[in-house]
């Protein structure tokens, strides 16, 4: 397998101007301002083995590489009026997956690893079993608390996907034909 996190953030920072901005061409002409955001370091290996140590896990390696050269990120935060209101892509840092695996009662019985929030009340989250299974397709959205959605993807190819959409949830559109996109 590839890693080509790197340069997919890479690309997408090169379009950012200095305060981490950059327009978004939306569905229907809607052209919206985003903040783009990545710490100015990663985690270390040490404490990523302690992080899977204490959890009884070995988290994907391309996560791994995310999370060694970046260690969280805010991609597409609306920007109105001036103001971050949110609503893009969160990635949590490790400390924010080891706080959201803290919230005991949303993921009971949920056997996955919560790595960031989009949406409304939707977290993007790495499927335990299917990285026990040796599944390169872990990836899932837990939405509402309730629903799970398999995305049939591993953490670089849907950041690619993500970037490349801008934001725009590229998982449904397969159910968006002419038919039901007016309705």
């Amino acid at each position: 397998m590839t890693n080509f996190v790197h340069n997919t953030v890479n690309g997408l920072k090169s379009l950012l101007d200095s305060n981490g901005v950059i327009k978004l061409f939306g569905s229907e002409g809607e052209v919206t301002e985003t903040l783009v955001t990545f710490p100015a370091y990663g985690a270390s290996y040490e404490e990523i083995q302690n992080f899977e140590s204490k959890h009884q896990l070995s988290l994907p390696k391309d996560y791994t590489k995310f999370l060694t050269q970046y260690n969280g990120a805010r991609i597409f935060d609306i920007i109105s009026d001036g103001e971050n209101i949110g609503g893009g892509l969160h990635l949590f840092s490790l400390e924010e997956v080891e706080e959201q695996l803290g919230y005991v009662e949303l993921f009971e019985g949920v056997n996955g690893i919560p790595i960031g929030h989009l949406l409304e009340e939707c977290h993007l989250m790495i499927d335990k079993n299917r990285i026990d299974q040796g599944d390169p397709n872990y990836l899932y959205l837990f939405e509402d608390g309730l629903e799970y959605t398999p995305l049939n993807l591993n953490f670089e190819i849907f950041l690619d996907r993500y970037i490349m959409c801008q934001g725009q949830p590229f998982w449904d559109w397969r159910y968006r034909t002419a038919e039901n996109y007016y309705r």
